[in-house]
């Protein structure tokens, strides 16, 4: 009984070390939010600081940043959006990281939570993961040379029957 109260104890502490600030939930979560309630969420629960915002093809895009005391540098990209005839937004999200173990993470994450990888190439720099489903097309890259990666998260029209 000891000895598995002791695995359970460093397993935890593991996952507390190596532990990365946002899950693939919180990703598809954030292309949900409006741009305030996303910036609010990314600021007060999960620690990161406003860095700079800039315009792009008319949209505000903020870009918010994290910097761990173990030199793990991590950034999220929120605002970029496609506004539809219809006038639903489709949003995108954007995480950026400095260590490609987070990105094979939240790969993982993905595929436990039901989402499909439908392509997996390398480009010059990259290794590229595609996954989709009804309601985001994911992209994850990973540098060839596992120093850094990063997740971009789209949120799809869902067309379903009423």
């Amino acid at each position: 009984m000891k000895k598995y109260l002791f695995i359970t104890l460093l397993c935890l502490g593991c996952a507390d070390l190596f532990g990365q600030s946002i899950t693939i939930n919180d990703l598809t979560n954030l292309t949900s939010l409006a741009n305030e309630d996303a910036h609010n969420y990314v600021v007060l629960s999960k620690g990161f600081k406003k860095e700079y915002t800039q315009v792009v093809d008319g949209n505000v895009v903020e870009h918010l940043k994290k910097a761990g005391a173990d030199k793990k540098e991590e950034s999220v990209e929120i605002g970029e959006f496609v506004k539809l005839s219809s006038g639903a937004i489709l949003r995108t999200v954007t995480y950026k990281t400095s260590t490609a173990v987070q990105v094979f993470n939240l790969m993982t994450q993905a595929k436990s939570s039901g989402i499909r990888m439908r392509f997996q190439g390398v480009d010059v720099k990259n290794n590229i993961y595609l996954f989709d489903n009804d309601f985001f097309h994911i992209t994850m890259y990973i540098s060839r040379d596992n120093t850094n990666g990063f997740v971009q998260v789209k949120q799809k029209e869902y067309l379903g029957f009423d």
